[in-house]
């Protein structure tokens, strides 16, 4: 049971450094490369805005970076839709991406990298899983159990010959 818990605790510490990780090679690519990321959030919003562009209030909420350079570029938003945009900074920071609010926050969808990210966690989870099965784990603890006993014996043999010397 130790050694399955121990398994489980690896396994949910590669998880969580492959998010820091991830979050931290996304936070460096932006800032790297600010225009190809301004160009990806364009392409995300043109697919969604045949979902969201009715004639209901539209809010686009970014991060703080995003919001500003938004504000001063709006029409490279404004144009993409046929009904006005308003353009909103989020009162907490993400590292990217954006969220839409529809009819005064009725409907939401949530675009940030942070929550894209956070999605993938469970399909990371599987795919660990399916690299390292529960019967590999069991196999891996009956090696461990074996390779314990064989070196208790060992210990208990070398012990007796330690004995027998003393005498």
């Amino acid at each position: 049971m130790e050694g399955k818990e121990k398994f489980l605790n690896l396994k949910n510490r590669l998880i969580k450094e492959l998010k820091e990780n991830l979050f931290n090679q996304v936070k460096e690519t932006i800032s790297n490369n600010y225009s190809n990321y301004i160009k990806f959030l364009l392409n995300i919003i043109t697919t969604v805005k045949k979902t969201i562009d009715k004639p209901q209030p539209i809010e686009i909420i970014f991060n703080s970076k995003d919001y500003t350079y938004f504000l001063q570029n709006s029409e490279k938003i404004q144009d993409l839709f046929k009904n006005p945009i308003e353009i909103n900074k989020d009162k907490f920071d993400f590292i990217g991406g954006f969220k839409i609010s529809l009819g005064s926050g009725l409907i939401s969808y949530d675009y940030t990298i942070d929550n894209l990210i956070n999605k993938k966690t469970s399909f990371i989870q599987i795919e660990i899983s399916k690299i390292i099965n529960d019967s590999e784990i069991k196999e891996i603890e009956k090696d461990f159990t074996f390779f314990i006993q064989n070196h208790k014996s060992k210990i208990v043999e070398y012990l007796k010959q330690y004995d027998q010397i003393q005498i």
